[in-house]
C-alpha cells in the first residue's frame, strides 16, 4: 500500500528507486495519506526519484503486469531503493 519512506536520520538526500523486471503500477500523492495521487507505469530499468518536496510522499505499487519482461528467467520484478540512512 501507499508508504513514506522515513527511517532515515535526516530527509535531505533523496530515495532512488530502480525497477527490474516486470511493469508494474506506481502511485504517488502528496505528504498527507488523503492527498490526490497520479498513477503510471514503471518498465524495467525506470528510475524514480523522491527528493526536495516530493521526499516524503506517499506511494506505492498497485499492480504488476506478470510476462510484461524476460529479464528474470522465472518472471517478477526486483526495485533497487537506494537512500542514504546515516546524516
Amino acid at each position: 500500500g501507499l508508504h513514506q519512506d522515513r527511517d532515515e536520520q535526516a530527509f535531505d538526500a533523496p530515495v532512488v528507486s530502480v525497477s527490474l523486471g516486470d511493469t508494474c503500477l506506481f502511485r504517488v500523492g502528496g505528504t498527507k495519506r488523503d492527498d490526490p495521487t497520479l498513477s503510471f507505469k514503471l518498465e524495467s530499468g525506470d528510475v524514480v526519484v523522491l527528493g526536495g518536496e516530493s521526499r516524503l510522499a506517499f506511494h506505492g505499487v498497485d499492480r504488476i503486469y506478470p510476462g510484461t519482461s524476460a529479464l528474470l528467467k522465472s518472471g517478477g520484478r526486483i526495485n533497487l531503493t537506494l537512500r542514504r540512512v546515516t546524516a
